[in-house]
């Protein structure tokens, strides 16, 4: 899209929003398309977006694309050992996706339940996030980066019952100790049934009995095909805190996107 086409269609959404985003929306498969466009309460300052739809993420992003093109590349993963990469089509994508989303299911995980996700940049944490869309869970996301103590108020904060992480995260000529950094986080954190950890080294680790399992032994145990669980337009998607924001979310705050 060149400049003049951005300026054509941001124009057109300034002078008709509700027909644009119509027409935007007509992009995406609905399982119940939405009664109406956009709702105002002017006096409550409440907007609703495509009231009465009904969608998926994750089919959007991923089923439709493995039905019309399967063999088409939807990840390449350049690894951060120079020169190589690894390549995954729709249809590998669906069935990565299906596998880990039936792993959650099987240990509990419904619609409106939040997973953290504590990774490194490797595709399990892509499979991940569609799982969580697929089943209708909510990701919260935080950067490996991140301490033991940032990562317990994010965990804390969202009421994650389930973390995703991996023993390892490379990053040039360094290794973080994601797994180390989570048991730290998770002293004294009852709430947290299930830690998913993800073999992204040779590196031994801490597993503590009855918590913590390694997913690629989780997802050989699991179907590739997992039905998408249809979500209203508005309901939540992932969470995730704004970069260097030093503020806290209140009590029971979602602090999400929406689908």
């Amino acid at each position: 899209m060149d400049r003049a086409e951005y300026e054509r269609l941001y124009a057109e959404s300034l002078r008709d929003p509700e027909a644009f985003w119509r027409k935007q929306s007509e992009r995406l498969t609905w399982y119940h398309p939405p009664h109406s466009i956009l709702d105002v309460d002017l006096e409550e300052v409440d907007f609703s977006w495509f009231s009465g739809g009904r969608l998926n993420v994750s089919y959007n992003c991923v089923d439709r694309h493995a039905e019309t093109r399967p063999n088409k590349p939807a990840l390449i993963w350049v690894e951060n050992d120079p020169g190589k990469q690894r390549a995954w089509t729709f249809r590998q994508l669906k069935h990565e996706v299906g596998r880990i989303a039936n792993v959650l299911r099987a240990h509990g995980v419904r619609k409106g339940d939040r997973v953290c996700l504590y990774m490194p940049m490797i595709p399990e944490l892509v499979f991940t996030m569609l799982a969580c869309a697929r089943i209708g869970a909510v990701h919260s996301v935080v950067f490996g980066g991140f301490s033991s103590e940032s990562l317990r108020e994010r965990i804390l904060d969202a009421q994650c019952a389930v973390v995703v992480t991996a023993n390892e995260g490379p990053r040039g000529n360094k290794r973080i100790p994601l797994k180390q950094i989570l048991d730290v986080a998770l002293e004294g954190v009852d709430s947290v049934k299930y830690v998913f950890v993800v073999r992204r080294t040779a590196t031994e680790v801490a597993m503590k009995q009855g918590r913590d399992l390694f997913l690629d032994e989780e997802t050989v145990k699991q179907r590739s095909t997992c039905p998408a669980q249809w979500m209203a337009s508005e309901d939540p998607l992932f969470i995730l805190y704004t970069s260097g924001s030093t503020g806290r979310p209140p009590p029971r705050a979602t602090c999400s996107t929406r689908r």
